[in-house]
C-alpha cells in the first residue's frame, strides 16, 4: 500500500449541492444581465423622447438676464446680439474655417459627431496633469449650443452625443460648420461670426485676414479670458496658439505664419456699455460664463444679486474723474472690499470703458513697489524684530548668495544713521527694508504674503521687499491682502456674485463669505498701528480722512505704477495710477511726478471720506499680547532715566525692548580749556563733549569781544553729562548791550508732524540784529528770525535762539516744547 493518501471521493448528495448553487448564480445572472438591457433600453428610449429635432430651428432667446446691486438696484441687462447675419460657409473665410478647426476638432471630418479620440486624449489630460480638458467635438459643441442646456450632468452628455451623431447622418460636414460658425458664442454677447467680426474688427466676415481670422477662432475656447478687450497680451498669446497649430496642420505656411504673429492687434473697441459699473459687470459675466455657461448669460433670463454698491460704486467713479480726466492722463484701477466679508463695494478698472476694457482692478499685473513693504513688517514682527529697533537708514550694499551685489537708496534727502523701523516705514526707507528681509528671509515674507490674500507662485527673492516681483499684483488681490490687517488678521476671500436665480425664481447659487485665519491678531495690530503713521505723518499725508485710518504708499522705478492701499476697521480700498498697455514714466502729470503720496492717496481720500461718511467712527479694535513702553526715541530702547528724548511706543508682549544703551548713564568727562577760544568754537567743543552750559556776556577789559574771558569749572576738572560749564565772554570793553533774544511759537502744543511756526523777531537790540541761530533739540538748525518745524516722534523738546548784533555780541534764550 502506496503511502500517498488519497482524495476521499464525493458523495452524490455533495454533487447535487453544487448544481444547485451554479444553476441559481447562473440564474442570477442572466437576470442580472436581462434587467441591465431593459433598464439601459428602456433609458435610451426616454432619453430619445427627450432629445430635440435635431432639423428644427434652434431654441429662441427670448429671455434677458439682470444684474443687480446689493440694494436691488439695476446694474445691467444683458441679451444676445439680435442683429445677426448668419453667412453662408463659402462667404467665410478659409482661414477662419481652418483656424477653428485647428484648435477646436482637428479631426473633424474623420468622426461621426462624437470623437472616441478626443475623449480619450481629454481624460488622459484630466487624469495626468490635473486639468480639465475639452473633448468636446465641433458638432458636440454645436449640439450644446443650439439644443441642449450646459449643466455639467452624464443625461446632458449622453444627450449631446445622441444628437450629435443624428446630426452627422442629417448634415454634411460643411453644412455643420456653417451652423457652428454662425451659432457659437464669441463673447461679448456676439453669437455668430459676423457679430464676432463686427465686434472685434468693425467689419464684415468676409473681409478678414489671417490673423483676425486666428483671433476669432481662438476666442471660441474662452472669450472671459481670450477677449482682446479684455486681456491684451492673453489673447495674443492665444492667437499665436492658433496660427502655429494652423501651421501644424499644414493649413499655412511658414512665412504666412510668421508674418501673422508678427502683427499687432488691432481691435474696433466695444459700443460703449449702457451697464452701470461696466468693469465689474464685465468680471461678474465672466464668472457667469464660467459657472453657467453664455447662454445662462444671454439667453437664460437669471437673475444675478451682487455686492456691488451703486452709491460707494458713483463716489468712486467721481473721485476717480475729479483727480485724471485730462487727454493723455494715466488710468486709474480702484477696488474698496468690506474687509469683514470680502464683498466687492465698488470697483474702477480704468478711467474709461469705453477706450480701454481690460480691467486693471482685477487682471491687471503690476509692480506693487513699496506697498509690498507691509508684508515685510508683518513678517518681521512675527519673528520678534522690534517695531522700534534701529537700522541703518543711508544707502547701502548688500552681498548675496549667489555672490551679486544688492545696492539699494537710503532715506531722502541723503539722510543716514540710525533709523527706528516704525519711522523708516512712515517714510518708506529702501535700504532698512532691504536689510529687513535679509533678517527674516524672502520665504518666511512670501509665506506671509500668501496667507494675507496674495496669489501663490511669488519668487521668493530679496528684492520683493522694495516691490520688484517677477509677476505683479492686482489692486483687487491687494486690496483684499490689507484687508486681513483691518480685520485683525481675519482672511476675507474677496467676491462679487451673492446670488443667481433662473428664470423662474429659484435658485442657482448662493455664496457666503470665506473666512480664514490669517495672522496673528497682536501682530495684524501692531502692524496697523504702524501704518496709521504712513498717514498721519509719513509719505501718505494726502490721504488723512479725519477717521482712523492706515495704508501704505507705492511708487515703482521712473515713476511707471503708483499705488496707495489703505484701511479703515469697515473699508479696505486700493487705488493704482498708471498706463495699463505699457510701462510709461509718469514724471510730469498736471505738471508733478506721479508717486503713491500723490495722485493715489488723494483718490483714495476723496473715496474713503465720501463712503464712510454714514459709517461710525470707529477705532481699530486693538486684541490681548501687546503691552506699552517709555522708550528713548534715538536708541528704541527701554527708556532710562539719562534718555532725554522718550515718547511711548507699542510692543508685542512677548517681545519686549531692553534698556537702552546709548544713555546709560553720567559719563566722566574731562573739561577742557576754553579761555582764549572764540565763542563759537567754546560752544561747538562742549557741544561735542555733550557738556551742558551757560554764556554770561559782559565788559572784560583788555578781553577782544567774543573771546571766552573766563570759565568755570576750570581746565582738567572732571565732569559728567550732566555738568553745566559756565563760561564768560568778552563783549569787547564796548558800553554798548548786547542784544535781548526772545521768541514766540504756535500751536502751544502741537502734535506729531505738525508744523510749528517760530518768530524771534521780536529780540531787540540798540543797534542791528545781524545773524539769528535756531537750534530746534532734536538736532535739526536753522538761520533766520522767522522758519517753520516739525517733529517726527513725542516728547519734550528744548528750543534755544541765538542772536547776535553787528558789534558781534551775543546773547540766547531757551523753551521748552511738548509735542504729543
Amino acid at each position: 500500500m502506496s503511502g500517498t493518501a488519497r482524495k476521499p471521493k464525493k458523495t452524490p448528495t455533495q454533487t447535487s449541492r453544487k448544481r444547485k448553487i451554479l444553476k441559481w448564480v447562473g440564474i442570477g445572472t442572466l437576470v442580472l444581465i436581462v434587467t441591465t438591457l431593459l433598464v439601459g433600453f428602456i433609458g435610451y428610449r426616454m432619453l430619445l423622447r427627450q432629445l430635440p429635432d435635431p432639423g428644427a430651428a434652434p431654441r429662441g432667446r427670448d429671455q434677458t438676464s439682470v444684474v443687480y446691486d446689493r440694494n436691488g438696484k439695476v446694474l445691467a441687462k444683458l441679451y444676445a446680439d439680435e442683429n445677426r447675419t448668419d453667412r453662408k460657409l463659402d462667404e467665410i473665410p478659409l482661414e477662419l474655417q481652418q483656424a477653428v478647426i485647428a484648435t477646436e476638432d482637428q479631426r473633424f471630418y474623420e468622426h461621426k459627431g462624437v470623437d472616441p479620440w478626443g475623449v480619450a486624449r481629454a481624460l488622459w489630460v484630466d487624469i495626468t496633469r490635473g486639468k480639465k480638458h475639452g473633448g468636446s467635438t465641433i458638432t458636440q459643441q454645436y449640439v450644446k449650443q443650439a439644443f441642449v442646456t450646459s449643466e455639467r450632468t452624464l443625461k446632458r452628455k449622453l444627450l449631446e452625443g445622441i444628437l450629435a451623431y443624428r446630426i452627422e447622418k442629417k448634415h454634411s460636414k460643411e453644412e455643420i460648420l456653417e451652423l457652428y460658425l454662425n451659432t457659437i458664442y464669441y463673447g461679448h454677447g456676439a453669437y455668430g461670426v459676423e457679430a464676432a467680426s463686427q465686434t472685434y474688427f468693425g467689419k464684415s466676415v468676409t473681409k478678414l485676414n489671417l490673423q483676425e481670422c486666428a483671433l476669432i477662432g481662438g476666442v471660441i475656447k474662452s472669450p472671459g479670458l481670450y477677449s482682446p478687450y479684455l486681456d491684451a497680451e492673453a489673447a495674443r498669446v492665444r492667437r499665436d496658439t492658433v496660427l502655429d497649430q494652423m501651421l501644424s496642420e499644414g493649413y499655412i505656411t511658414s512665412e504666412q505664419h510668421d508674418v501673422a504673429t508678427a502683427t499687432e492687434i488691432e481691435v474696433e473697441g466695444l459700443k460703449e456699455s449702457s451697464a452701470r459699473a461696466p468693469y465689474f459687470v464685465e468680471w461678474v459675466k465672466a464668472q457667469l460664463a464660467d459657472d453657467f455657461g453664455a447662454d445662462a448669460i444671454y439667453r437664460g433670463g437669471i437673475s444675478v444679486a451682487t455686492t456691488l454698491d451703486w452709491n460707494l460704486q458713483k463716489d468712486a467713479e467721481k473721485a476717480v474723474k475729479h483727480a485724471l480726466n485730462g487727454a493723455g492722463d494715466p488710468s486709474v484701477a480702484l477696488v474698496a472690499l468690506d474687509p469683514n466679508t470680502g464683498e466687492v463695494l465698488a470697483m474702477v478698472g480704468g478711467r474709461d470703458f469705453s477706450s480701454q476694457q481690460f480691467n486693471v482692478a482685477v487682471q491687471g499685473r503690476r509692480q506693487p513697489g513699496s506697498a509690498f513693504k507691509p508684508f515685510v513688517l508683518a513678517t518681521a514682527l512675527e519673528e520678534g524684530i522690534l517695531p522700534e529697533q534701529t537700522f541703518e537708514s543711508g544707502p547701502a550694499s548688500f552681498p548675496l548668495p549667489n555672490g551679486q551685489t544688492w545696492k539699494v537708496t537710503g532715506a531722502s534727502g541723503g539722510k543716514k544713521g540710525p533709523m527706528r523701523l516704525r519711522t523708516a516705514t512712515e517714510k518708506s526707507v529702501n535700504s532698512v527694508f532691504a536689510q529687513l528681509i535679509l533678517d527674516v528671509g524672502a520665504s518666511d515674507v512670501v509665506a506671509t504674503a500668501e496667507k494675507m490674500g496674495l496669489h501663490s507662485g511669488i519668487d521668493a527673492v530679496p528684492a520683493i521687499a522694495l516691490g520688484g516681483l517677477s509677476e505683479g499684483v492686482s489692486p483687487l488681490e491687494m486690496a483684499a491682502a490689507y484687508g486681513t490687517l483691518a480685520t485683525g488678521g481675519k482672511r476675507a476671500e474677496p467676491f462679487g456674485i451673492k446670488e443667481v436665480r433662473d428664470a423662474d425664481g429659484d435658485v442657482l447659487a448662493s455664496v457666503e463669505p470665506s473666512i480664514t485665519d490669517s495672522i496673528d491678531p497682536a501682530v495684524a495690530y501692531l502692524t496697523t498701528d504702524i501704518l496709521r503713521g504712513v498717514i498721519e505723518h509719513g509719505t501718505g499725508t494726502a490721504a488723512k480722512i479725519g477717521r482712523p485710518a492706515a495704508g501704505k504708499t507705492g511708487t515703482t522705478q521712473e515713476y511707471r505704477d503708483a499705488w496707495f492701499v489703505g484701511y479703515t476697521p469697515q473699508l479696505v480700498c486700493a487705488i493704482w495710477v498708471g498706463y495699463p498697455d505699457a510701462q510709461t514714466e509718469m514724471k510730469d502729470v498736471h505738471g508733478r511726478a506721479v508717486t503713491g503720496g500723490s495722485f493715489p492717496a488723494e483718490i483714495w481720500a476723496e473715496f474713503m471720506k465720501a463712503a464712510s461718511e454714514d459709517l461710525p467712527e470707529d477705532d481699530f479694535v486693538k486684541p490681548d499680547g501687546l503691552a506699552s513702553v517709555k522708550i528713548c526715541t534715538e536708541s528704541g530702547g527701554r527708556a532710562t532715566e539719562w534718555c532725554k528724548n522718550t515718547a511711548s511706543a507699542l510692543f508685542l508682549s512677548d517681545h519686549m525692548p531692553t534698556d537702552c544703551t546709548l544713555h546709560t548713564g553720567p559719563t566722566q568727562i574731562k573739561i577742557p580749556n576754553l579761555i582764549g577760544m572764540t565763542k563759537e568754537a567754546a560752544l561747538a567743543l562742549l557741544k561735542k563733549l555733550m557738556l551742558m552750559f551757560e554764556v554770561t556776556e559782559k565788559d572784560v577789559s583788555g578781553v577782544p569781544a567774543g573771546i571766552v574771558a573766563s570759565q568755570k569749572p576750570k581746565s582738567g576738572s572732571v565732569g559728567t553729562t550732566e555738568t553745566v560749564v559756565t563760561i564768560v565772554v568778552s563783549n569787547g570793553g564796548s558800553t554798548d548791550m548786547p542784544p535781548f533774544a526772545r521768541f514766540s511759537f504756535q500751536p502751544p502744543n502741537p502734535t506729531v508732524a505738525q508744523e510749528v511756526s517760530f518768530d524771534g523777531s521780536s529780540s531787540t537790540d540798540d543797534k542791528v540784529i545781524a545773524m539769528y541761530y535756531w537750534e530746534f533739540g532734536d538736532g535739526t538748525e536753522f538761520e533766520g528770525p522767522t522758519t517753520s518745524h516739525a517733529y517726527a516722534a513725542p516728547g519734550t523738546y528744548d528750543v534755544t535762539l541765538w542772536v547776535t548784533d553787528d558789534a558781534g555780541q551775543t546773547s540766547s534764550i531757551s523753551q521748552s516744547i511738548t509735542v504729543n
